[in-house]
């Protein structure tokens, strides 16, 4: 199964789940919420070029590190079998770096400039939440994230869209209220696999993104039937 089939098959399932709540005494122990989320994102951006030039013996290699903040909604839904709950949550936003503008210098000629960004879209996680003392969990989680790349070069170059995915490691609180409501504090760790794209109009050129890390700091809520 494909990264985009799988992702859709995800989708269904949360859909169904939380329309399922109108017959909610058949779904004894499932869960949906929603969340608030506050994420700080860190990477690295490598640009490589190829093939062009006077010297085409030696590649030109720009490299930057980046870090950036962001605030994003989010929903879940969980099914609690015990001391596990296994659930998905699904960003209801986007993610958006900042954009990166620099101007590289042309010899006898003004510098060309150029913008570039990134917007991270359809986040989802599929995670475990494991029961822990005093009404705490440990958080496990796989995600999935699409990444489309928004450009304006001088070059007239531009870099197709990638999707990434990695893991999650959070601890959270969990507070019952009456009615099966309930609500929590959480922090978590995120790592994203490298990602790679080839120019569309020069494929000697290419950007590679590695060391891709991310915490969030969340605020939930949300009903069990």
């Amino acid at each position: 199964m494909n990264k985009v089939t799988f992702k859709k098959s995800v989708l269904t399932i949360f859909l169904i789940s939380f329309f399922s709540v109108q017959s909610a005494s058949a779904f004894e122990g499932l869960s949906i919420g929603l969340g608030y989320n506050t994420a700080a994102f860190m990477g690295t951006g490598k640009e490589t070029m190829t093939g062009s030039g006077e010297d085409t013996t030696k590649p030109k290699i720009t490299e930057e590190d980046g870090a950036f903040t962001d605030e994003v909604g989010s929903a879940f839904v969980e099914y609690d079998t015990g001391p596990v709950s296994i659930g998905v949550e699904y960003y209801l936003g986007d993610i958006a770096t900042p954009s990166n503008t620099n101007t590289h210098d042309n010899n006898n000629a003004e510098g060309t400039v150029n913008t570039v960004k990134a917007v991270f879209k359809d986040h989802i996680t599929i995670y475990a939440n494991i029961d822990m003392p005093y009404n705490t969990y440990l958080k496990l989680g796989y995600q999935q994230v699409d990444v489309e790349t928004g450009e304006n070069l001088a070059t007239g170059s531009a870099y197709g869209n990638v999707d990434t995915d990695g893991y999650t490691l959070g601890l959270g609180y969990n507070h019952v209220v009456d009615n099966g409501m309930f609500l929590r504090a959480e922090v978590a760790a995120h790592s994203y696999g490298d990602v790679s794209a080839t120019s569309t109009e020069d494929n000697t050129k290419k950007v590679d993104v590695t060391d891709m890390y991310g915490a969030t700091a969340s605020i939930k809520i949300g009903k069990t039937f």
